[in-house]
């Protein structure tokens, strides 16, 4: 006899094609029927809230008289809540936002006293391979999943799923989805003509006789009368044993069974059974860049100096930045944060990101200028303040914009030295518009607003270091601005020849032709999916240069190149062949002086529908294999998905295509000869069919529809509605940022760190003596320097920050590459105590940390 446990749930999305607004409405009468029927009938329950507390913050929203209820329930364990804060997306939003959204999760449960502790995750669009990692962190120890897995990854849905560093977690795959028994009939004979044929799906792949049973579907009310139905089955019927259950009582009656289970480790990404909808790496890729910029800003620019500025006496502005990171993860929602709703949907997950961002822009501006106001300077002049994030020493070319009426200046540091530094731009700049004290001016004050690149050295670890502005007086250095025919440095030359882009590494003397090459072809897919047309015409950038400008400088070299690409405005002139539309691409390369790297912006004028743009990175090695980062990790995977040999011979919902999600960096390489795309907030790449030794980054697509039926690589059934999305074909100007490594000696330490480097910058702040808010003097007093610690290990900075309890702070490192490297203690004035990213002490700590792991201390004052 098999026994079947009755999960009782409700999937809760905030939004697809409705708004939050209208989910929060239904989530009202949804809740009171829920209390209702549980108080009513004291048998019933548990009854899982979909594994977010996210739904009973909205439901306070509505509700907040219902606490009482509520927390009652949750206390007698009939309505399981947690362990997330939203269910987040795990391929698309970054480490930290996970994490995060797990600490909130936890930090939720306690307040309302109970927690479900099971990684559910019943509808993200693929499951990343460090799933496992994020959960043993946070003592859970097992995982309820739907979508990626097939039998081609591990042969069961019941197995041990083990983390790129080592941690595991018992599994157990829902493989006809979540819903699989909505909507049960509550007539016994009635449920029998359809239950047979979902429990044998069910047990399809399952080791042992206890079969999971989910009851219940997206936004779908308690269906209180199927536990009756089911006590009455186990009377008519010796097939099955119903029982009302959970996922725990499930996994302690799976162990208790004392069946080997088998291990997997890696990404579940196949569309065998369920669609993963490869597409939202890419849809609405203003909505991802935003939210990229939004998660790196605050973890690993504003926290930091927060963290800084608490150790000097100021305010830490705890519930503020909690509530940046709240707001953030109601987008991170697979829907949300994939673009696949309608577009009011996504003008709202927008302005929650913008809103974001605005608030933190506004936390880092004014703890600057606190920091600035107690900060005597040694020089005359005004103050600028250089932050470090990273926990090391580091020399570093700053961007910084300064306002000034002179028409000369110059930055010197603390000993008095002339800084160099190199204009990158200049406009005029009405200050009666961001000074508060000239709003009300009856003249107009105009000054340059000049934006630079300042170099700088020996900025401290976590720490900053304070330069001088004195106008009206020479740099004091000669400037250096000559045209040149190429950009090289020490160890880089980048030629322009014929219109085509030549990279030549120095060190190896590997040389890279056609490199950032565009590419544009059709897209005829939906927010969901890129879907070819089936007779692709493909239009690239050659022979289409129409100006180019090489100039060395005085820190970098650069390189400016205008492209007006003929190409079609849609997909019916793309089938007709027909260019009727033209293309307009800017790209600025630069390579700095002193860093292994070229540091390319790409300016597009979005005026086509229907397509995808993309910048080639031809390698030029033939192997099989690449890789990628994950969240705290890096991933081998496939140049061409074996899976694209009988896909269509076996029905798969979706082509196993290879288009790849990413963090931010994706690399092909071999001992001598290879490439590096690290992106600011690039998510997507692929390798394309016929050119493996390719990596082709995705800048954008545009499409117009929600959802489509019946597309080349997703046949069948249109997903989410047949709904029309214009705003998805995201027209008008966006403005792109990647660098390209070289990788000489592949992944070596000197080419992790200038990764590092790359992706997490240093800033600067002018205190100019206005403001767009004034604030009352604070009083307190501070060195010209300083530094709060430091760290200095091959580890990856990820955060530092206040501690979710009491006033210690938080710093968090992972170890990016295929090796282990050291345990390194932080140095710091204080004990370090070893932590999860929970925030709970960690036992043991091995001497080193292993591949794809984070470390976390916490350091107690």
């Amino acid at each position: 006899m098999k026994t079947v446990h009755l999960i009782q749930h409700t999937h809760w999305d905030r939004e697809w094609y409705f708004t939050e607004n209208d989910s929060r409405v239904v989530l009202y009468y949804f809740m009171q029927d829920l209390l209702t029927r549980l108080e009513q009938d004291t048998t019933l329950g548990p009854f899982i809230l979909d594994g977010q507390t996210v739904v009973l913050e909205d439901f306070m929203r509505v509700a907040p008289d219902e606490r009482e209820r509520v927390q009652r329930l949750i206390h007698e364990g009939r309505i399981l809540i947690g362990p997330w804060y939203t269910q987040t997306d795990f391929l698309v939003v970054g480490a930290e936002s996970i994490a995060r959204n797990l600490l909130l999760g936890k930090a939720d449960c306690d307040t309302w006293g109970g927690t479900m502790p099971v990684g559910y995750v019943p509808d993200s669009f693929g499951q990343s391979a460090q799933l496992p990692l994020f959960l043993r962190e946070f003592g859970i120890d097992c995982a309820v999943i739907w979508r990626g897995w097939c039998e081609y990854d591990v042969a069961s849905s019941e197995f041990d799923w083990v983390a790129q560093g080592g941690r595991a977690v018992t599994t157990a795959v829902l493989p006809w989805g979540y819903g699989c028994a909505k909507w049960l009939p509550t007539d016994a004979d009635k449920a029998m003509d359809v239950l047979p044929a979902i429990l044998q799906k069910q047990a399809r792949f399952s080791l042992t006789d206890e079969l999971l049973l989910p009851n219940g579907n997206d936004q779908s009310p308690f269906e209180y009368g199927v536990p009756a139905m089911l006590d009455a089955l186990n009377e008519r019927q010796q097939d099955y044993r119903f029982q009302r259950s959970d996922f725990s009582a499930f996994f302690a009656a799976l162990r208790a069974t004392k069946t080997p289970l088998p291990t997997f480790s890696g990404e579940l990404l196949s569309p065998k059974y369920m669609r993963i909808h490869r597409g939202i790496f890419s849809t609405r890729i203003d909505i991802k860049l935003l939210n990229a910029r939004l998660e790196q800003f605050v973890s690993q620019t504003l926290e930091p100096l927060l963290a800084v500025n608490m150790r000097l006496g100021l305010p830490y502005p705890q519930q503020a930045v909690e509530n940046i990171w709240r707001e953030a993860m109601k987008s991170h929602a697979h829907d949300s944060i994939g673009g696949c709703n309608a577009d009011r949907v996504n003008s709202m997950v927008k302005a929650r990101l913008t809103d974001g961002l605005e608030s933190a822009r506004q936390l880092f501006d004014l703890n600057m200028k606190m920091l600035a106001e107690g900060i005597s300077a040694r020089q005359d002049g005004k103050k600028i303040i250089l932050f470090n994030p990273l926990p090391h020493v580091r020399d570093a070319q700053v961007t910084l914009t300064l306002y000034t009426p002179h028409a000369d200046f110059r930055i010197v540091d603390d000993a008095g030295n002339p800084c160099r530094w190199q204009l990158l731009r200049e406009t005029p700049q009405d200050m009666s518009t961001i000074v508060q004290e000239l709003s009300n001016s009856t003249t107009t004050t105009w000054y340059r607003k000049c934006e630079i690149l300042l170099e700088a050295a020996a900025l401290p670890a976590c720490g900053y270091r304070t330069f001088s502005l004195q106008e009206g007086q020479p740099a004091g250095f000669a400037h250096q601005t000559q045209d040149t025919d190429a950009l090289e440095n020490a160890w880089l030359r980048l030629e322009l020849e014929d219109g085509q882009l030549t990279l030549t590494d120095k060190r190896s003397q590997q040389r890279y032709p056609h490199i950032l090459r565009l590419v544009d072809g059709g897209d005829a897919g939906d927010n969901y999916n890129y879907s070819p047309p089936a007779q692709d015409w493909q239009i690239t950038s050659d022979g289409c240069l129409t100006k180019s400008h090489c100039v060395r400088a005085t820190l970098n070299d650069t390189l400016t190149l205008h492209w007006r690409i003929p190409a079609p405005v849609d997909a019916a002139a793309r089938q007709a062949h027909e260019c009727n539309g033209l293309l307009e691409v800017a790209m600025t390369i630069r390579l700095p002086h002193d860093r292994p790297w070229l540091d390319v912006e790409i300016d597009v004028n979005n005026t086509l529908r229907d397509h995808r743009l993309q910048v080639e990175i031809p390698v030029g090695i033939e192997q099989a294999f690449h890789f990628a980062d994950q969240p705290f990790g890096l991933i081998q995977r496939e140049n061409r998905p074996a899976a694209l040999q009988h896909w269509q011979a076996e029905n798969w919902t979706e082509a196993p295509a290879s288009l790849w999600p990413m963090q931010s960096l994706v690399m092909l390489h071999n001992a001598t000869r290879g490439l590096c795309a690290v992106t600011e907030g690039l998510r997507e790449y692929e390798i394309p069919a016929a050119q493996t030794g390719v990596i082709a980054v995705t800048l954008l697509r545009s499409v117009g529809w929600l959802g489509l039926p019946d597309l080349p690589w997703r046949p069948g059934r249109a997903s989410g509605m047949v709904l029309p999305s214009p705003e998805s074909q995201i027209p008008g100007q966006h403005h792109f940022h990647l660098a390209v490594l070289p990788m000489a000696e592949g992944q070596s330490a000197g080419f992790w760190r200038a990764v590092e480097h790359w992706r997490t910058p240093a800033s600067g702040y002018l205190d100019s003596g206005w403001s767009r808010f004034r604030t009352n003097p604070h009083g307190l007093r501070f060195a010209d320097h300083y530094s709060v610690l430091a760290w200095d290990c091959a580890l990856h900075f990820s955060t530092l920050k206040k501690a979710q309890n009491g006033n210690a702070l938080i710093l968090r490192g992972w170890n990016p590459g295929l090796t282990p490297l050291p345990c390194v203690t932080p140095d710091v004035n204080t004990a370090a105590q070893p932590v999860t990213l929970a925030e709970t002490p960690v036992d043991a700590l091995s001497d080193t940390v292993a591949p794809g792991t984070p470390l976390s201390w916490r350091m107690d004052y």
